[in-house]
């Protein structure tokens, strides 16, 4: 439980109107970001709902709009098996929470996915109906993995950090010892507490006072309960753990539970989804009987993972075939789960109990009043609704010999190699990854090498390296590892599988650990591909197809493209207004189809309206072929995408770069900077886990940015897509000023920053310079109000500037210092002032030979400040635009990072 985003989401419920996140921030006296994050988890819960608009107004559901019940209280009543292979467990429980005067200190031991979280929480509403602690208690939760690589991070986050404890720490922060005073502080993954960490909570547990990080005089008391967690064995648990806390509880793994227990977390959950879809779900005894059966290395926690995949699949199918019923069959669920049914025989007798007399089918309706919805975190909708929204598109466009549902599932391999490719391209050092680890992965790839016959290149052999560590840390650390596609793996890669198996003996041997047989899945499909750019098609780049309404207006506007970059890229495709769709839509398949081996690396549809704009994702799903659709197109836009087509940036470039650079013209009516609404700046560090390298990268950026305006935000980056659909969601409430990370990650033209750029002393000063605002926008405006008589609103007019003089340093990679960029912003003020009066404008010399060689850096800067010729109606003249990319040129600031190839990691 959450005390904190309870109480907000409590405080919105007993308001009649909406709030925002400062309003809630301000009556409750907590941290904006806080709030905001709260909120949005809240949101995609689907417990408040979220209004579109600035700012960001929240409210509550209205009875009408809540479909599944609202119970999110938890307790040991609600436990399965709290009268079976629980019983022992919760009465040693409430035995340490009932223990005078303020309860005893407990360890939680257990299998990862055996619910010690859960139980953790049931506790603490023990202790609150047993008026152990008071009824407002708090319950604080801290894994302690999140910091294990950071001692002095951790010790802060729990004990709290005095001012100037280090470079940064400007105030006093209390810690989670502090904010747990009278309730129960639950630390997972206690035993990842480095020996420091471990005596200073000893010292608490032995005479109930502490110090926080950097404090050397005053000691501080608190009471509070410690409940901590881990996965360890208790026969290798630290004895000084042992000695502090007298309490230990054994959760069962799922294994040791009886069936009866097993068939009743697999309708629990089963119900669960039923409620999440407000519909029955109908599911054939045998998938019952194999979830009963099969062996879930993960436990619950698996057990829950698999029946939502199944139950994911079920509803693709039953949107898809217009089916009546929402069935789940045997033959959805995966082949570990369906290898349960070999096990019928020996638990034939057991099994007859639960199922005799229901069926060949069981049924669950919704609305079952004994969910309890906080022992599902994830309950949103968001799989099915993704689900709902790609069968509607695609079933409204009318093309009817498309199998929707072999349409939406994915292709793991394709996914898998695409994943790949992003590790590889990007420019992370390798001194940040340990030496072993090099020296590891030049043993496994030089034996592969030998075994296949095959030569894998450096980028190849850095990928696994990257998916090594992120894998070695999360089985030591207890998480299970699911290939998705297993049973193809081994039987289209036979012989890079059984390679893969003897490396999987080499690693676990090395690093002693147990390899699974989905790791080796994973290590298989990476002995399969080889990254390099020599791979890659280089006799053809993206392909631009213009595909627009009229006669000729799709081939008039490419050749006049054409024309002004004496280029011959790019497909013109005109469709006549008495043209069907579905017509249209053949000549284009026809030629993607026809082109296909020369479309590999992707395709960019520039359409002008309606349904035209459809087609990429249809286009997409029958060729596999990655196409993006930019509608409202204009000459200058087809100008733009054939320079980078043909300059050989990639699609997913292409395509932000000019959703970007013509948003104003895109959008009908372009809006103004909103300068009025004031979003919180951040800045967002990433790496595979979220962790490690992030945790080293928000170390670094810490002390360089004044945290009361800039937050430093941690996220995980598996998956492009879902990152940029987290990234979109932070918009909404930040202001986001760079990313920082090892994959790099080009989108919105918001600055990307490399691990190495941020550990190099001159890339730092970069970052600082982009995160910082150190440009006085309002003070320029107020010494320039008076002079600029033909600009009505001069802080509009420089705040987009500032924007479009940002967003061109980072696309040409020209960063000047804040009083360079000021003297731009005003001398391009003037400039636009100049021209409203019809002034004369100066003569670049020996312009055409400057804009040939640097006809990209001219291009950038025209493209930015074509906006602003559109809303003061002028045309800026070539040798001014020659002008202000000199002034970029010139007084960029050089970095001193350079990048080594090297043939071998």
């Amino acid at each position: 439980m959450n005390s904190r985003k309870e109480e907000i989401l409590h405080t919105l419920e007993s308001r009649k109107q909406g709030m925002t996140a400062v309003q809630i921030s301000e009556l409750l006296g907590v941290a904006r970001s806080n709030v905001s994050r709260h909120l949005n988890e809240l949101a995609k819960e689907r417990r408040i709902k979220k209004l579109n608009g600035r700012p960001v107004i929240y409210e509550p559901l209205t009875e009408e709009e809540v479909h599944v019940d609202v119970s999110s209280a938890v307790s040991f009543d609600s436990l399965v098996g709290e009268n079976g292979s629980l019983k022992v467990a919760v009465q040693q429980a409430k035995a340490a929470i009932l223990y005078p005067p303020r309860g005893l200190h407990t360890i939680i031991f257990g299998e990862t996915g055996t619910g010690k979280s859960l139980f953790a929480e049931c506790m603490y509403q023990f202790a609150l109906s047993s008026h152990s602690i008071a009824p407002d208690a708090p319950f604080v939760s801290f894994n302690c993995a999140d910091y294990a690589q950071n001692p002095q991070l951790l010790f802060g986050h729990i004990f709290g950090v005095k001012k100037g404890a280090y470079t940064g720490a400007e105030t006093d922060q209390p810690g989670l010892m502090a904010e747990a005073d009278g309730g129960i502080l639950f630390l997972d993954e206690i035993h990842r507490l480095p020996p420091e960490g471990q005596e200073m909570l000893f010292t608490f547990i032995d005479k109930g006072s502490y110090r926080p990080l950097g404090e050397s005089v005053q000691t501080y008391e608190a009471s509070v309960q410690i409940i901590g967690a881990t996965t360890e064995s208790s026969d290798n648990f630290l004895a000084t753990f042992k000695r502090r806390i007298p309490v230990s509880v054994t959760l069962p793994s799922l294994s040791e539970r009886m069936l009866d227990e097993r068939y009743e977390i697999i309708t629990l959950f089963i119900k669960q989804e039923a409620n999440r879809l407000n519909q029955r779900i109908q599911v054939e005894k045998d998938a019952i009987i194999a979830f009963m059966l099969y062996d879930a290395e993960g436990n619950i926690g698996q057990v829950k993972r698999d029946l939502k995949l199944v139950c994911a699949k079920a509803f693709l199918h039953y949107r898809t075939h217009k089916e009546r019923e929402l069935l789940i069959r045997k033959e959805d669920c995966t082949l570990q789960v369906q290898k349960g049914l070999l096990k019928v025989k020996e638990q034939s007798d057991r099994l007859e109990q639960f199922l005799a007399g229901k069926g060949e089918y069981l049924s669950f309706e919704p609305g079952e009043r004994e969910v309890v919805w906080s022992q599902d975190p994830e309950r949103n909708m968001q799989v099915y609704n993704a689900i709902e929204e790609k069968v509607t598109n695609l079933s409204e466009t009318g093309v009817a010999s498309i199998d929707l549902e072999n349409l939406i599932l994915k292709d793991v391999s394709a996914y898998f190699e695409t994943y790949v490719e992003q590790l590889a391209e990007h420019s992370i050092h390798k001194d940040l990854l340990p030496p072993d680890l090099w020296r590891l992965t030049n043993q496994l790839y030089d034996l592969a090498e030998k075994r296949l016959e095959r030569h894998f290149n450096a980028k190849a052999r850095f990928a696994f390296a990257l998916h090594l560590q992120s894998t070695l840390e999360r089985l030591k650390d207890g998480h299970t590892i699911v290939h998705p596609d297993l049973n193809n793996v081994r039987k289209n890669l036979k012989k890079e599988f059984q390679v893969a198996l003897d490396l999987s003996t080499i690693l676990e041997e090395e690093c002693h650990v147990e390899i699974p047989f989905d790791e080796i899945g994973f290590i298989s499909m990476f002995l399969s591909i080889q990254v390099s750019e020599a791979d890659k098609p280089a006799d053809k780049g993206v392909e631009v197809v213009v595909l627009m309404h009229g006669k000729l207006t799709a081939t008039s506007m490419l050749e006049a493209a054409q024309e002004l970059l004496e280029t011959t890229s790019g497909v013109g495709m005109n469709m006549r207004l008495d043209m069907e769709v579905q017509e249209m839509y053949r000549l284009l398949l026809d030629y993607v189809l026809s082109e296909k081996e020369h479309l590999q690396n992707g395709l960019l549809l520039l359409t002008d309206m309606g349904s035209l704009n459809s087609f990429a994702d249809l286009i997409y799903k029958e060729t596999g072929i990655r196409t993006k659709a930019i509608s409202m197109t204009s000459t200058m836009i087809v100008v733009e995408a054939l320079r980078m087509a043909d300059a050989g940036r990639s699609l997913e470039d292409i395509y932000q770069n000019i959703r970007q650079s013509f948003r104003a013209i895109i959008k009908e009516n372009g809006q103004l900077h909103q300068s009025a609404t004031k979003l919180k700046k951040a800045v967002v560090v990433t790496c595979f886990t979220g962790e490690g390298v992030a945790h080293k990268l928000f170390q670094r950026i810490e002390p360089i940015v004044n945290q009361a305006e800039v937050e430093i935000i941690q996220m995980q980056f598996i998956e492009r897509g879902v990152f940029i659909q987290h990234i979109d969601e932070l918009l909404d409430e930040y202001e986001i000023k760079a990313i920082c990370g090892t994959v790099e990650i080009q989108y919105q033209n918001i600055p990307f920053f490399s691990a190495y750029e941020v550990f190099d002393n001159e890339g730092i000063k970069l970052v600082q310079r982009v995160i910082s605002d150190e440009v006085p926008i309002n003070k320029i405006a107020a010494s320039l109000s008076n002079t600029l008589t033909e600009i009505e609103d001069v802080n509009s007019l420089l705040y987009r500037l500032q924007k479009s003089l940002r967003s061109i340093q980072d696309q040409i990679h020209a960063i000047v210092e804040p009083n360079v960029e000021g003297g731009m912003l005003i001398h391009i003020a003037f400039l636009i002032e100049g021209l409203l009066k019809g002034e004369a404008t100066r003569t670049f010399a020996d312009l055409g030979a400057f804009s040939k060689k640097y006809r990209i850096e001219n291009d950038v800067v025209t493209t930015h400040l074509m906006p602003l010729e559109k809303e003061y109606q002028i045309v800026i003249p070539e040798d001014e635009i020659a002008f202000i990319t000199q002034m970029f040129l010139e007084n960029k600031l050089q970095s001193a990072i350079t990048f080594t190839q090297k043939t071998s990691v």
